[in-house]
């Protein structure tokens, strides 16, 4: 397997415990070149592989400006060149049950609606495999096991520049609703995570067959739940290769569905959905 460390305390611990647990990744860091003391924390964790007789593999940031978007894009680029190089599709990522709160959070102030469900503990990404086995365990216990392991870390300074979402997030957002929900409101929302990703699953197991067929059957997706509605448009127009689905765009496709509504709604990037004969399809 492949395993991302960056150097802090999550992903640092999690190489020990893939370790100790008789596996043997391949360790991957991806310097973002953000800061001046990248370089050393990039030898670190390679002293880190070497001290413990694995491979190491190095990526580095064409583009160093501070971006998490274009970040993300580079760095899954290299675990992909990694993935080819070494021949490993799987990769462990120490994403915890703060980080699901953070993102779970993150996706419903951008209203994602079916993608507002956290991270999966497993999912296929781009021909790679992700496991994320810590989505259960809190950061401070995390720290209590690094600690009691000896293991030495890097704590990023970025973490505390709350000029990005993230951090805007995990700094001010989450202790004001602390202050307004209690102590508990972090695990509280852990649990609204939890429950939204398994009942997404069902919900995209039931209208998995619908979805996959080439055309919508009018009469079919019209005995159907609003919710059964939604997910099978949204998930056949992703199989058609419609890029940038809004909810507008699937409550519009919904609109087919009613005999006195229009026959033709526009979509993205110049494609549109079409009723004819009671099967719904994109042109």
């Amino acid at each position: 397997m492949l395993v991302a460390v960056s150097g802090g305390v999550d992903s640092v611990a999690l190489l020990e415990a893939l370790v100790r647990t008789g596996r043997r990744p391949v360790v991957l860091h991806f310097d973002h070149g953000w800061r001046a003391e990248s370089t050393r924390e990039a030898e670190l964790v390679q002293e880190m592989a070497t001290a413990r007789g694995l491979r190491f593999a190095l990526g580095r940031a064409r583009d160093t400006r501070p971006n998490e978007a274009t970040a993300r894009a580079q760095r899954y680029a290299f675990f992909r060149r990694a993935a080819r190089k070494f021949r490993v599709a799987d990769l462990v990522l120490a994403h915890h049950a703060d980080d699901q709160v953070e993102t779970f959070l993150l996706q419903l102030l951008r209203g994602a609606g079916a993608g507002a469900r956290g991270m999966m503990p497993e999912a296929a990404r781009e021909g790679l495999i992700l496991h994320r086995p810590w989505l259960g365990l809190w950061k401070k216990e995390i720290v209590i096991y690094a600690r009691r392991r000896r293991l030495a870390w890097r704590e990023d300074p970025s973490n505390a520049d709350s000029r990005h979402q993230r951090n805007l997030i995990r700094n001010r957002v989450l202790p004001y609703l602390k202050r307004v929900g209690g102590a508990a409101t972090p695990a509280k929302l852990w649990r609204a995570a939890e429950i939204a990703r398994a009942e997404s699953e069902w919900l995209d197991a039931l209208c998995g067959p619908a979805a996959a067929q080439p055309e919508l059957a009018v009469r079919e997706l019209r005995g159907t739940p609003p919710a059964g509605q939604r997910r099978t448009i949204l998930r056949w127009l992703q199989a058609r290769g419609v890029s940038d689905i809004a909810f507008a765009d699937v409550e519009n496709v919904r609109r087919l569905l009613d005999p006195a509504g229009p026959a033709k709604v526009n979509l993205s990037r110049g494609k549109f959905a079409r009723r004819r004969s009671g099967r719904i399809f994109i042109a």
